[in-house]
């Protein structure tokens, strides 16, 4: 077994209690009661929310230090095995350590992809991307590649009309052709179709005699759900739920004339 040489050696970085034992306790009271935070309010509320945010990554981060701890056999100063290793130091066994080590690469591809887009709702996206999600792309990306895996979400994404559950990725990942190399105009079209099985499965079934009746009527005193004008990034989700390719675009361009 190796040892770790002597000497004062690198600055160990500043961990998750470090981070969290820095963050200020919660105020008796606001700081200030304007409609626009003040200078500490805005660093104080940026600190706290990039706590937040480690909570949702945790498991990109983890899965990409394991690999190169791993890779590196970074261990071998105080243990034998990479097994010995997670399980003493963090309490997990070999294949929770490799379900880690398997996800990181797809989460920092979907995230790296998004945020660099330009609109709000591809970033908000980016933010809410979660284990059970990306798990669900691990078999596409280690039977072609990671950019498959990446293609894949943004197809479905699309397909879908905004927001992916697990669920959803699961049915199209398994809606995929049984090809060696990944077809991205195949792919498309299977995903569009085993997007519009799942939203038609999810469907209340018509009434007998007629189809399917509306949730709001009159008379029954429930007022009908008001279109969220205020928000566009929610009108998008909206229309793209509702609405085709074709019916949008002549939607943008009578909006545009008028």
């Amino acid at each position: 077994m190796g040892r770790r040489l002597s000497g004062t050696g690198p600055r160990r970085p500043e961990t998750a209690t470090d981070f969290a034992r820095n963050l200020p306790g919660p105020p008796p009271r606001p700081i200030a009661d304007t409609p626009v935070l003040i200078g500490e309010e805005e660093e104080v509320f940026q600190r706290c929310e990039a706590a937040v945010e480690t909570l949702k990554f945790a498991f990109w981060a983890a899965g990409k230090g394991l690999q190169v701890i791993r890779d590196g056999r970074l261990y071998r100063a105080t243990h034998g095995t990479f097994d010995d290793y997670v399980q003493d130091r963090w309490g997990m066994t070999r294949a929770q350590a490799n379900k880690l080590i398997r996800m990181w690469p797809i989460a920092e591809a979907l995230f790296e992809s998004q945020v660099q887009e330009s609109n709000d709702l591809a970033r908000t996206r980016a933010k809410r991307l979660s284990q059970s999600v990306v798990w669900e792309l691990v078999p596409v990306a280690e039977r072609y590649d990671v950019d498959a895996a990446q293609h894949l979400y943004s197809t479905t994404v699309e397909a879908s009309g905004g927001e992916v559950t697990a669920a959803v990725l699961k049915g199209a990942v398994a809606a995929l052709p049984k090809e060696k190399s990944f077809d991205t105009t195949a792919a498309a079209v299977a995903v569009q179709r085993a997007v519009e099985q799942m939203q038609t499965a999810k469907r209340p079934a018509p009434r007998a005699g007629g189809a399917a009746q509306p949730t709001a009527r009159r008379g029954t005193g429930v007022e009908p759900v008001e279109p969220p004008w205020e928000s566009p990034e929610e009108m998008n989700l909206l229309l793209r739920r509702h609405m085709s390719a074709e019916g949008r675009r002549m939607l943008a361009k009578l909006l545009a004339e008028d």
